[in-house]
């Protein structure tokens, strides 16, 4: 939240920029995915989004939560360049183009960073791929099933949510069996 409301949505870019974190940080798209996003991939009558994913080659289809479908809104009437082009998100420097799919648009997350309160942690990674860490982590706070995680990260084997999500003390302790019960 502190992220989001870093972000000057006065202006063009931060008006695509945070339609760009919104979509990671609410949906958990991997960057490179947000950077290859067509208009083709929305689907405003189902409220969903709808893509190949770059990493694992699967479709994936996600809602497209309330807020995330005005901010692309936003974006597209009032800051994205004025061009014909089939891709959602543009840069903003002449010439307008779609960003390149390994662009991890890690500067633009530290500007944001950097205007916030939030610690730099030692060792703590602080791009765009953080973010999904996040969702994942208030997933299980929210005591979602590990296969919904897994799904909502796009993973193609639920195993692979396990580096993102965090062991969780109070839920281990729901796990801790009173010593008496088992004869200690």
């Amino acid at each position: 939240m502190k992220l989001l409301a870093a972000i000057d949505r006065g202006n063009p870019s931060g008006k695509r920029d945070y339609a760009i974190i919104l979509l990671v940080a609410r949906l958990g798209i991997r960057i490179g995915d947000v950077n290859n996003l067509k208009f083709e991939n929305i689907d405003w009558r189902k409220n969903n989004i709808s893509f190949v994913q770059n990493k694992t080659g699967n479709r994936v289809t996600l809602p497209l939560l309330k807020d995330v479908g005005w901010a692309i809104i936003d974006y597209v009437k009032n800051g994205r360049p004025k061009m014909d082009s089939p891709y959602l998100f543009l840069t903003h420097i002449p010439p307008f183009k779609n960003y390149a799919g390994e662009n991890h648009l890690y500067a633009t997350i530290q500007k944001y960073l950097s205007l916030t309160d939030i610690q730099d942690q030692p060792r703590k990674k602080r791009g765009m791929h953080s973010l999904r860490h996040t969702l994942a982590n208030r997933l299980q706070e929210n005591r979602e099933p590990y296969h919904t995680i897994s799904s909502a990260l796009g993973h193609a084997s639920p195993d692979s949510a396990a580096v993102y999500v965090k062991t969780d003390i109070e839920l281990l302790r729901e796990c801790a069996l009173d010593p008496a019960e088992v004869g200690l």
